[in-house]
């Protein structure tokens, strides 16, 4: 997830907003009861959408805000949620995706990066063990690694690894949901990811394209730039993802949850849309940089 899957904040009424923030605390304060008192300084807000989803599978009994004051803002109490089963699988899950994706950019970074990456990387660690979900540690460790494997041979289809992160993500949101319950929340965590992949290798196009690293757009377009009929045919792909992603979406058991189901839509409809804004023709953003740029 990591960076791509927010809301238009303007586009928010201004309960929606509050009740947003109090669920990302609420995750943050979970996590140091469940993962560790230092490992929600890896936190963002793209955990918000899992617990959002996941939490139209709690009761509404366990649904709650209350008011609470944080290391980061002692002096004013700030409205939370209050733990349910969506908040703390949450707090867990996002521990484990965590620790793969510093391993991961273990790999592939270098220099200061890599140090920071390398500092980091033994708090996530003990983390992922607090978690203590082997199982849905175990699946991400292996799409991963056969995420990595397709990497590694240059895979030409962005469509074969930007489906296995679906199936990565899909997994996160079903894990531990009862059979008859999983289908939806999968397909949500499928489609999302496959969004997320795809663009963020098109984000990636410029720093891989002057590097030498991966990229499958690289592959299908060449070093050079992408053309505005390149950045079309993508964002297409990518809006076509999205209406994947609007469709599972819709199933969603949102009932009486106006305010859930309001800040969802506003993530899938613009929030995403937005976050892919630099394939617009005419957009700069993914010609690779000049040496004298890059200075």
């Amino acid at each position: 997830m990591f960076g791509y899957v927010k809301p238009v904040k303007a586009e928010l009424l201004v309960k929606e907003y509050e009740f947003y923030r109090a669920v990302y605390c609420g995750i943050c304060r979970s996590m140091k009861r469940h993962t560790g008192f230092l490992s929600n300084v890896t936190l963002s807000y793209d955990s918000v959408f899992l617990a959002l989803v996941r939490m139209l599978y709690v009761p509404d009994g366990d649904i709650g805000i209350e008011n609470k004051r944080c290391i980061a803002h002692p002096l004013k109490k700030k409205p939370m949620m209050k733990e349910n089963a969506a908040i703390a699988y949450t707090a867990r899950a996002f521990a484990i995706l965590t620790y793969y994706k510093l391993a991961d950019d273990l790999q592939d970074e270098g220099g200061l990066k890599k140090m920071a990456v390398m500092t980091a990387k033994p708090l996530i660690s003990h983390a992922k063990g607090r978690a203590d979900m082997k199982e849905l540690s175990d699946n991400t460790a292996r799409l991963l690694a056969e995420i990595k494997g397709l990497e590694d041979a240059a895979c030409e289809s962005v469509d074969k690894p930007a489906g296995l992160f679906g199936e990565l993500l899909g997994e996160i949101f079903a894990h531990g949901l009862p059979e008859e319950q999983r289908l939806v929340p999968y397909q949500v965590g499928y489609h999302l990811g496959k969004f997320i992949y795809a663009a963020d290798a098109a984000e990636d196009y410029p720093e891989d394209a002057r590097e030498g690293k991966y990229n499958p757009f690289v592959i299908a377009y060449g070093k050079d730039g992408l053309t505005d009929e390149n950045k079309a045919t993508v964002r297409c792909g990518l809006l076509l993802e999205c209406k994947r992603l609007e469709a599972a979406v819709n199933l969603l058991p949102f009932g009486s949850r106006a305010t859930v189901e309001n800040i969802i839509n506003n993530i899938i409809y613009l929030g995403l849309v937005k976050r892919i804004e630099f394939l617009d023709t005419g957009a700069e953003n993914n010609k690779p940089e000049t040496e004298e740029k890059k200075l």
